[in-house]
C-alpha cells in the first residue's frame, strides 16, 4: 500500500469512495448492455450482486483487514 494511505486516512477514504463510484458506474453500464427485457428475474439479482459485492469487499479489505483505523 502506498505511503500516503498509511499516513493519511482521508486519502484512503477518498480512494475507497472513488473506487466504489467507478466500479458501480462501469458495472452498471456493462450490465445494461447485456440485459434484455425478457431476462429471468435471477439475472437482475446476479447483476445486483456483481454491482455491489466487490465494493463491499474492497471496503472490508482496506479498513478492517488491513486495520485502516488502527494504524
Amino acid at each position: 500500500m502506498p505511503k500516503i494511505f498509511k499516513k493519511n486516512k482521508f486519502a484512503l477514504m477518498g480512494a475507497n469512495i472513488l473506487i466504489i463510484l467507478l466500479w458501480v458506474a462501469i458495472s452498471t453500464f456493462l450490465m445494461d448492455l447485456f440485459k434484455n427485457e425478457n431476462a429471468p428475474f435471477y439475472i437482475y439479482k446476479i447483476s445486483f450482486l456483481i454491482r455491489f459485492l466487490p465494493p463491499i469487499w474492497v471496503t472490508w479489505f482496506l479498513w478492517i483487514k488491513r486495520g485502516g483505523l488502527k494504524r
